[in-house]
């Protein structure tokens, strides 16, 4: 894991969802690119809307707190996610031990065409 978001807000790992919230608005106020156009700030804020993405959101905060990257292309790596190499969704997950989308299909299809 390469960026500590609590770090970034400012927050203990613990924080609830409305400190989180009002570490990030303080410090959206403070950084916005309207208030403070130096480029190191413009970047400082784009680290904060990213850390807030994850930890705002419950999903993506579990991910990120079980050492995946929520905001990778893959999706989420790391401990145990469905990242590059693995199953894309839980979907994908149920057709590799149940075939699923295969026993569906023939399942509707009219008795006739269905091969043994």
């Amino acid at each position: 894991m390469a960026t500590d978001y609590y770090a970034v807000l400012g927050v203990r790992r613990d924080a609830s969802q409305d400190e989180i919230k009002k570490a990030f608005r303080r410090l959206a106020r403070e950084l916005h690119p309207d208030v403070n156009p130096d480029p190191k700030t413009q970047e400082r804020f784009k680290e904060i809307n990213a850390a807030y993405e994850v930890l705002s959101d419950p999903q993506k905060k579990q991910v990120y707190d079980l050492g995946g990257d929520p905001l990778s292309a893959s999706g989420g790596g790391g401990a145990g996610g469905f990242g590059a190499g693995g199953f894309g969704n839980f979907s994908d997950i149920m057709d590799a031990f149940f075939g699923t989308a295969r026993s569906a299909a023939r399942a509707r299809a009219p008795a006739a065409a269905r091969t043994p």
